[in-house]
């Protein structure tokens, strides 16, 4: 994978012309291959002008440019297209703002504004691209690490192109050598997620002087009168919380800042009357939370969210979340999918202890829960739910426990464990997607391996090194999730005996 770094080059026709608005022909894209849902600009916004026409063959510099104002991503306000050309300009170019409509682009680390989908003719030479940004939105960024990058289709690859940078203008400016996505970047964040030095492009980050994305992007309910932004930088990321405003002030944070946190309960928590908001969230930039809930026997009651989408939940999307000892009352979840009352939706394997819930849960056609929505490898330990789920009596923890149970008794495998403790499998009649191995030692996954070609037998010697109680087993995709498909082995190990000793 390219790592190309930034460098400056004098754009000589831009350099000169950028500066004297009289020498461009001037020009509004207004609605070239653009809806109202893509772009999000309003009739009113759009102002076309047009300050002479072209009526001969010379080529002669022309501009056209769409002005942006997009609540969610407010940096950059117009993204201009320069180039010779001896008919109107505006004929041969097209522009999207492709931020509503493309998540792979909006996803770029350090991402400043919209990104622009460009296409133009061959009509035109010497084509060029100017981003005009707001400087009062750039949260801290400085303005010398604003860097133009370009979307390689075959390479699938964002590359650095050269900029001239205009503070006076509040300009960004790369010649181009063919179209494709365009967007701003922070090179300090762009710089440092590949591992390259960005001592020259670092600066202090101060969020609590700053709107969020999450902010920016979302609906938080009750959660920013609540929030003290301060305690939530001075006690990060180890947080002890006991009141309504330290808990918001922890959500503030895992949305807004780092979603990496760990958070203990120190006292009980009422949160009836609150419109409350998930803790984690997916747009983008993940801001999946990680980290753990240590409830220490407390509660949480009245949790309140009413959301129109989905990942909805306490934890709304979550990444290698434990949460242990803990109660949830009257809790009150809805959504239109991936809803539960503890998690929307949360992936790799853990485990999840003494956790307790009641209330409802209402959302969508799938992935709804009592506890969590969807989950991908979650063990629960001591864990209870009275909860009525889409105004019906839910017995299941999870929408995974719910695609088991519809999936019904599967028992096409016969295996068995040998002197030697080789675990063996016969060869049922009809295909099994994504056949498995399963190795638990006291409810905990040890293995998980591939069952299929020449992983037909399993040495689970080596697997039984812990002293515990084991269960062997085989599982394939059915229904949209694992199921087991063959009996269980039940051992008991009292450790490893280091039986190559004995040789």
């Amino acid at each position: 994978m390219r790592k190309i770094l930034p460098s400056v080059i004098l754009l000589t026709f831009m350099s000169t012309a950028l500066c004297s608005c009289g020498i461009f022909q001037a020009y509004e894209i207004a609605d070239i291959s653009e809806t109202a849902e893509t772009s999000e600009i309003t009739e009113e916004e759009i102002i076309e002008e047009v300050t002479e026409s072209v009526e001969d063959d010379t080529l002669s510099f022309q501009e056209c440019h769409k002005t942006i104002k997009n609540p969610k991503k407010p940096e950059v306000v117009k993204f201009s297209f320069l180039g010779e050309c001896t008919d109107n300009i505006k004929k041969y170019v097209s522009v999207k703002d492709i931020y509503d409509t493309n998540y792979l682009h909006n996803g770029v680390v350090g991402l400043v504004g919209v990104p622009f989908e460009l296409t133009y003719g061959k009509e035109i030479n010497t084509p060029a691209i100017s981003f005009t940004y707001n400087k009062d939105e750039l949260r801290g960024i400085p303005e010398k690490n604003l860097i133009v990058l370009h979307y390689d289709e075959e390479e699938c690859f964002y590359n650095t192109i050269k900029s001239v940078l205009d503070t006076d203008n509040c300009t960004v400016s790369a010649e181009i050598e063919e179209d494709g996505v365009y967007l701003l970047a922070d090179a300090y964040q762009w710089y440092e997620c590949w591992g390259i030095d960005v001592s020259e492009y670092a600066y202090e980050v101060k969020p609590a002087e700053h709107i969020t994305n999450w902010e920016r992007e979302n609906d938080t309910g009750d959660i920013m009168e609540l929030a003290d932004k301060e305690w939530a930088m001075e006690n990060a990321p180890y947080f002890h919380v006991s009141t309504p405003e330290q808990l918001a002030s922890v959500v503030w944070y895992v949305n807004g800042v780092d979603s990496n946190a760990s958070i203990t309960l120190e006292d009980d928590i009422d949160l009836s009357g609150y419109l409350w908001k998930s803790m984690g969230w997916y747009s983008g930039n993940s801001m999946a939370f990680s980290g753990f809930v240590d409830g220490q026997n407390h509660t949480i009651n009245g949790l309140t969210i009413y959301e129109d989408y989905c990942d909805t939940g306490f934890i709304g999307y979550g990444l290698g979340v434990t949460v242990r000892d803990i109660n949830f009352t009257n809790a009150d979840i809805s959504a239109t999918g991936c809803v539960g009352i503890v998690g929307g939706e949360i992936y790799l394997q853990n485990v999840w202890e003494n956790v307790h819930v009641s209330g409802k849960v209402t959302g969508g056609n799938d992935d709804y829960a009592s506890i969590i929505g969807r989950e991908g490898d979650i063990t629960f330990k001591n864990c209870t739910a009275d909860v009525t789920v889409n105004g019906e009596p839910f017995e299941y923890l999870s929408y995974k426990e719910k695609r088991i149970a519809d999936a019904g008794d599967v028992v096409a495998f016969h295996i068995e464990m040998n002197d030697d403790m080789i675990v063996t499998r016969d060869e049922p009649d009809g295909d099994y997607l994504h056949l498995c191995w399963n190795v638990y030692r006291d409810g905990e996954k040890a293995e998980y391996t591939g069952a299929d070609g020449k992983n037909k037998s399993l040495d689970v010697y080596n697997k039984l090194f812990s002293e515990g109680d084991y269960e062997i087993y085989l599982t394939a995709y059915i229904n949209g999730t694992y199921v087991t498909v063959s009996n269980v082995i039940e051992y008991h190990s009292e450790g490893y005996d280091f039986r190559w000793s004995e040789q």
